[in-house]
């Protein structure tokens, strides 16, 4: 039991310490902040079954001048097949 209140109050003793004499690292720069406040990367919805993936990694297909972004080239054929969306007029593929 002894044994366990000296480690106890070691640990808060090396904590305390640790705060006093170490500052905080934070960012201290504007680009610093900025920097921790970017996003890697946007998350998509697929029109066709409906899941979240980062754009980057999507496959973008333009269909009467708007962008969609699909999970896979098999869910981008799916859509494509179906009926529900508008005509394509233009194709280009990411």
């Amino acid at each position: 039991m002894r044994l366990l209140i000296l480690c106890l109050l070691i640990y808060l003793g090396y904590r305390l310490f640790k705060k006093l004499v170490l500052p905080e690292q934070s960012p201290t720069t504007l680009e610093e902040q900025e920097a921790l406040m970017r996003v890697d990367d946007v998350m998509v919805k697929d029109p066709y079954c409906e899941t979240y993936f980062p754009k980057r990694k999507g496959i973008r297909k333009v269909i009467d001048g708007k962008a969609y972004y699909f999970c896979s080239t098999a869910c981008r054929d799916k859509y494509l097949e179906d009926a529900d969306h508008p005509k394509e007029s233009s194709s280009n593929e990411k």
